[in-house]
């Protein structure tokens, strides 16, 4: 078992992590992430009705890639938002 010197030691002899994304600007992507997610499901959702003469099999197709995209936004803004607020609340 480390005492606590061992684990304070360690953690200043560590390197400094520098964040991909500056914690700042999180806030304004989850934002931007979240907008563009809803419009991408929205127009999902919208695809069936727009498309209602072409092959079941086409219709799907668009719709999976549509909720794909907006899935993959709005995790990224669940992920960018609760980062965010998370740190300063």
């Amino acid at each position: 078992m480390t005492t606590y010197e061992e684990v304070f030691k360690s953690y200043h002899r560590a390197p400094e992590f520098v964040g991909f994304i500056p914690l700042e600007s999180q806030g304004l992507y989850g934002a931007v992430a979240l907008i563009v997610g809803l419009i991408f499901t929205t127009l999902a959702l919208t695809v069936p009705a727009k498309a209602s003469g072409l092959r079941l099999v086409v219709q799907f197709l668009k719709y999976a890639l549509m909720s794909l995209v907006g899935s993959i936004f709005l995790g990224l803004a669940a992920v960018f938002l609760s980062d965010s607020f998370g740190v300063y609340a």
